[in-house]
């Protein structure tokens, strides 16, 4: 199996997959991809089809990881591409605070978007990809422990064994979305 991976290996969830999966390859601005250059977008999607399993961890602001999976999926439609994409969104997703911090807002138009999708490729016959919207609450990372060093956090690790089950369900089977949080300090 292929796997394909937007975000850094040496940083946060990205490297727990990594650690499961160093014969992925990894997609990132250390890598020589700006994933917010359109131009970019459109090469990685037609790369994508080269690989079973898209995984989109990287954090791409004013939507750009939105129309990175946009790009994606229209590649996929038009060749008719097998495979599974998960996209990394976030539980800050579901509050509505007033804020300016546009994070949230672009989560939930990705959360959309991998619905919509998912409800599209359901009434293909066979279905052809699945889709996964993965939506994990705080993690540790350095930059999260430093900023909420009180709040319980998911261990990355754990989250990427979530993302290997997710991929070795059966392929008749779409997990269209799935929620993770932390409820306790350990």
């Amino acid at each position: 199996m292929k796997i394909l991976v937007a975000g850094n290996k040496n940083y946060g969830l990205t490297k727990a997959i990594y650690n499961l999966h160093p014969e992925a390859t990894y997609l990132s601005r250390s890598t020589g991809y700006d994933l917010t250059d359109s131009f970019i977008q459109s090469t990685v999607a037609k790369m994508s089809l080269e690989y079973d399993v898209f995984i989109s961890v990287s954090c791409l602001q004013k939507f750009n990881q939105v129309r990175l999976i946009e790009e994606i999926m229209n590649q996929w439609w038009k060749q008719n591409h097998t495979g599974y994409l998960i996209a990394l969104g976030s539980s800050a997703d579901t509050p509505v605070k007033g804020t300016k911090w546009s994070y949230p807002v672009e989560k939930k138009a990705l959360r959309a978007y991998c619905r919509q999708q998912g409800q599209a490729i359901a009434s293909e016959t066979p279905p052809n990809w699945r889709v996964t919207y993965l939506s994990p609450g705080n993690m540790h990372t350095p930059n999260q422990d430093i900023k909420m060093p009180k709040i319980p956090k998911l261990d990355t690790a754990y989250v990427a064994e979530v993302i290997d089950w997710l991929i070795q369900q059966p392929t008749h089977i779409n997990i269209s979305e799935l929620c993770l949080d932390r409820i306790q300090n350990e």
